[in-house]
This record gives structure tokens, C-alpha cells and sequence, in this order.
């Protein structure tokens, strides 16, 4: 047996195996923030497919905070139902679902007044200004109550989106947090706001509530000895703190060479090694089951997937069956397909739905068949 097929009890959380379906935008859901069947659908198939936990893409918690159109919303009680029936499938295939929350800070849509952690000019001549105190509050508060709808709907818990340069990430990175109040700073400045919505989650849903995070490992700042330091103090508190997973990301996984794999493994040791008490996970250039080994052995607890299970969703099985890697070749166009044609996630599919459309408008210029447009995209 692989070692990533065993079992493991977290804090708070006990899982079936080692694999997580990390955050994934999908592109999926309806432009009013609901869960569409589309998006019920590919839950259910990786829950069918051997993933221990699947991890929801990233949910709005503040209507000022949404990152693009097709994003599922929780800020307020009436999104709480989708959550309940996206878990029960889950659950039905013995996987644990956790619903990422997320605020997108200045990179928000619909919003002609952008704040950001500190002010500063943005892409496309917008400029956002400095987050009040006040505004951090309420901010808390929304990621706080999100956590207890949530809980609300029976879902296993709860992840914070603490990378990629969404809101909360910029208040951890000295390349977005020029502040010089209490949220800037020093390390523990610059984690206060998170500091204050795990405690927020805990008085407001329990101790036993899982709390999972997720986080830059790396900066584009000059000073990459500083945010290491950083981190390692984060990943104390976040231990103090009772968090059950803290799942390590990366700045730029977006331009790394197209075979590359595992690019975050040496820095996400280091800081493994470092509060080796944190259970930990590590996403990044995973694409076959000697990597997903590799990355155990490394110490992490768990091995996190995203584009591998984009291209593939029954990777997983495949690769214990002795599959080869991955078929993903970290082309990127997942993040621009969706836009192009609605439903296509990866470009295999999309190529072998167009070749299945060629194939059945072939069949009806025979006479044989009339298939629908909408019938060849989905054959």
C-alpha cells in the first residue's frame, strides 16, 4: 500500500488518506454565487475518485471582497443550503469537504472604491487606499460568520485563503503591508488580522471546529531570509492557535517551467523541519504518485493536487493502479478556457470534446445523427 492511501487523525479532523484536492476555482458556479449541478458534479467525482479532502474553491465572504463572477458566495444565510448538499455528496463517498473563505482585497470586482492593505496604485490606472482599523474589523467579522454558516451546514471546516495576493496573504507579505499601526510591521503585527479570525472562528463555533490555512511558503520581496523567519513564527501561532492544517503554497507557481515538479518542496521542508508540531501539507508541481510519495517522505502530513485533477479527476486511482504522471502540462490555460468555453476546464478536454463535435457534425452531414451544439461539447 502507498503511503499516501494511509489514514490520519488531525486535530479535530479525520481523514480516509493523504490526498487533498487543494483550492480550485473552477469557473463552475453561476454568476449569482450558487453552486451550479456542473459544480456538485465534480465534487461527487473526485469524492468517488479517492480524494481524502476536497477543498472548495475559494468563497467570498464580503460582497466588497468578490474575486470574479462565477464565485460561490457565503456572506450571507441565503448560500447556506448549496454547502449542506455539496457535503452530502462528499460524504457519501467517505471524503471530508471544507469550503475555502476568501477575500479578494483590490483585486475585487464591482467595486469602484478598492482598499487594499496599504494604498497603492493598481494595474489599469485604479488605485486603492489604505484599509481603515475599523474596516479590519469588519472584515473579521465577515470571515467569522462565514466560518459559522458553514458550520451550520455541516461541512467539516473551514479553510482560510491566506495566499496568492488575496486580502489576507497581503497583510502577511512586507511586499503589500507598508502599514505602521498594529497590523504592520513585525511578524506578529502583520498576522494579527488572521490571528484574530481563528480566534473569532473558535468563540463563535467551538475549539473543536477544524480551522485549516492557507499560505505563501515565498515573497517577491527582497528580504527572503526575514519573511522565512516569518513564516516559522506564523506556523508556531498557527499551532498555538489550534489550527488543524496549514497547506504551503507559493508566489509563482503560475511561471514555473512547464516540467517542472515539486518547486516548493526544499523551502517547504525547511519550514516543516522547523515546527515539525504543525501538521502540514504542500501543493505545488505534483504530478504523479512518486511525487505524492516524495512529498511524505519529506515529513509533510498530507500531499496536496490541483491541476493534476483539472486535467484528470480519477488521477488518484489511476496512479495507484501503476498509471503514469500526470497527462497536466502546467499549460495554464485552465485559468482562460473556462472564459472561452463555458464548462471546459482543461484543454485535453476541450480538445477531445472538439474532436467528438467534428466527429458527430461528420455523422450528420451522413444523414445519421443531428446532435445539438450544446450534445457535441458534452460527447
Amino acid at each position: 500500500m502507498s503511503s499516501v492511501e494511509s489514514p490520519l487523525q488531525l486535530p479535530h479532523l479525520k481523514l480516509k488518506n493523504r490526498i487533498i484536492r487543494s483550492a480550485t476555482h473552477s469557473f463552475l458556479p453561476s454568476e449569482d454565487g450558487r453552486m451550479t449541478d456542473a459544480e456538485y458534479a465534480m465534487y461527487e467525482t473526485l469524492a468517488k475518485n479517492d480524494v481524502g479532502l476536497i477543498i472548495t474553491g475559494h468563497c467570498c465572504v464580503d460582497p466588497l471582497g468578490r474575486a470574479n463572477k462565477q464565485q460561490v458566495n457565503i456572506y450571507d444565510d441565503s448560500y447556506i443550503d448549496q454547502f449542506k448538499k455539496a457535503a452530502e455528496l462528499v460524504h457519501a463517498h467517505g471524503a471530508a469537504f471544507v469550503p475555502q473563505i476568501s477575500h479578494a482585497g483590490p483585486r475585487a470586482i464591482g467595486v469602484d472604491d478598492l482598499a487594499d492593505v496599504t494604498a497603492r496604485d493598481l494595474k489599469k490606472n485604479r488605485h486603492a487606499r489604505e484599509l481603515s482599523v475599523d474596516e479590519i474589523h469588519r472584515i473579521v467579522s465577515h470571515f467569522v460568520l462565514a466560518a459559522a454558516r458553514l458550520k451550520y451546514a455541516g461541512v467539516d471546516g473551514v479553510q482560510l485563503h491566506a495566499a496568492h495576493s488575496y486580502l489576507l496573504s497581503r497583510f502577511f507579505d512586507p511586499t503589500f503591508n507598508e502599514r505602521t499601526d498594529a497590523y504592520g510591521g513585525s511578524a506578529e503585527n502583520r498576522f494579527r488580522i488572521v490571528r484574530e479570525i481563528i480566534e473569532g472562528i473558535h468563540a463563535k463555533c467551538g475549539d473543536a471546529f477544524p480551522v485549516l490555512v492557507k499560505i505563501n511558503l515565498d515573497t517577491k520581496h527582497d528580504d527572503h531570509a526575514g519573511y522565512h523567519d516569518a513564516m516559522i513564527y506564523m506556523l508556531r501561532e498557527f499551532h498555538r492557535l489550534g489550527v488543524s492544517l496549514v497547506e504551503l503554497s507559493g508566489v509563482d507557481f503560475i511561471n514555473q517551467p512547464k516540467d517542472a515538479t515539486l518547486y516548493y518542496l526544499e523551502e517547504g521542508k525547511a519550514l516543516k523541519a522547523a515546527v515539525p508540531e504543525q501538521p502540514m501539507s504542500l501543493v505545488g508541481g505534483v504530478r504523479s504518485l512518486a511525487d505524492m510519495e516524495t512529498v511524505l517522505a519529506a515529513g509533510f502530513d498530507m500531499v496536496s493536487l490541483s491541476r493534476a485533477l483539472i486535467a484528470e479527476p480519477d488521477f488518484v486511482p489511476k496512479e495507484l493502479a501503476g498509471g503514469d504522471k500526470s497527462i497536466c502540462i502546467s499549460c495554464c490555460r485552465c485559468f482562460v478556457l473556462p472564459e472561452m468555453h463555458k464548462g471546459m476546464r482543461c484543454v485535453w478536454q476541450w480538445k477531445k470534446a472538439r474532436a467528438a463535435a467534428k466527429a458527430a457534425e461528420k455523422i450528420n452531414r451522413d444523414g445519421s445523427v443531428s446532435l445539438s451544439l450544446r450534445e457535441r461539447w458534452r460527447a
